[in-house]
């Protein structure tokens, strides 16, 4: 199975936990919401995608691009998985390849990263056919890093080796090492994303952290198994 291969940088984890009643309508119902003693969560990971490329590709033909995921946690049967709510990025490229590849909600956006001081994420959805969107965030680490480990809540919102689209029958299998994450302190506007999905805007204060940078590998999509 032939994989995709390309690099997160600069990597903002932020994490909402939400109602079960209310994300369950958001979700196919093919698919489990996944919890953590009982507790249904949402997470954007913004980042900068570097050297993007199809298998057989040199790293120096790679697309670079930033990108919003915004997903949940679900499992199908026994496994494990993320559920993509949506995704947004600057490269019309990236958004023709992942629907129609992988089927993922992806749209066109107007995305400005700066990493100063401070880093600053900043996206306009730009696609007339998808509900208007905007995701800003200034972030920085703080502390020291660390691998979650297994059993804890930071292990089960960021160790998630596979992807679910039930609408196309596909899912995927993504590799990486695990996560190396720093606390981090951001100030974030994302109601309009939880707004476009049909949910509610969470009053509870999120839970950041941060990467400096993964390597990861997407495997071509295969059909779920019935």
């Amino acid at each position: 199975m032939r994989a995709f291969q390309f690099t997160w940088q600069d990597c903002l984890f932020v994490h909402w936990p939400v109602e079960r009643d209310a994300l369950r309508t958001v979700v196919p119902d093919s698919l489990a919401l996944d919890t953590d003693e009982g507790q249904a969560w949402v997470s954007v990971l913004a980042s900068t995608i570097e050297n993007a490329r199809p298998p057989g590709v040199p790293t120096r033909f790679g697309m670079t691009f930033p990108q919003v995921n915004f997903r949940t946690y679900v499992r199908l049967g026994q496994t494990a998985g993320v559920y993509f709510l949506s995704l947004d990025t600057s490269s019309r490229l990236a958004v023709r390849v992942a629907r129609s590849l992988y089927r993922l909600p992806y749209y066109y956006a107007d995305t400005v990263v700066d990493s100063g001081s401070r880093h600053r994420f900043r996206s306009r959805r730009m696609q007339r056919s998808a509900p208007p969107v905007e995701f800003e965030a200034t972030y920085e680490p703080e502390g020291s890093a660390k691998t979650p480990e297994s059993g804890t809540l930071s292990a089960f919102l960021s160790e998630r080796y596979r992807l679910f689209v039930p609408q196309a029958g596909l899912t995927t299998r993504i590799e990486h090492d695990p996560w190396y994450l720093y606390p981090a302190t951001a100030d974030v506007s994302a109601e309009s994303l939880f707004e476009a999905v049909g949910l509610s805007e969470p009053n509870r204060e999120p839970r950041v952290r941060y990467c400096p940078r993964m390597e990861f590998q997407v495997r071509t999509p295969t059909r779920i198994e019935k």
